[in-house]
């Protein structure tokens, strides 16, 4: 993240810069999170198709299915709010 301007002595060049900054950063979590809700929400609905499946068969207990509910409860982005909840920065390598 760009370092805070000096409210005593910064330019305005300088905290126009930094705004771009931030207002950037901002976005690019955004746009992360909105990915990341993608990314989860078809792992949740994957999962349910799973569990679902084998339960019509009749394969598994109730510790089972108790398992899989806990597994997309953990991950499902309408329970656990966004994901990223910081901005992921990758290097240029």
């Amino acid at each position: 993240m760009t370092e805070l301007p000096s409210r005593f002595t910064a330019t305005p060049a300088q905290i126009d810069a930094y705004l771009r900054t931030i207002l950037a950063e901002d976005t690019y979590l955004r746009f992360q999170q909105a990915i990341g809700e993608h990314a989860l929400s078809e792992v949740v609905e994957d999962a349910q198709k799973v569990r679902a499946s084998a339960d019509n068969d009749g394969l598994y207990n109730a510790d089972w299915r108790e398992g899989w509910d806990d597994a997309i409860e953990r991950v499902d982005p309408d329970l656990c709010g966004p994901s990223p909840s910081a901005l992921i920065a990758f290097s240029d390598a």
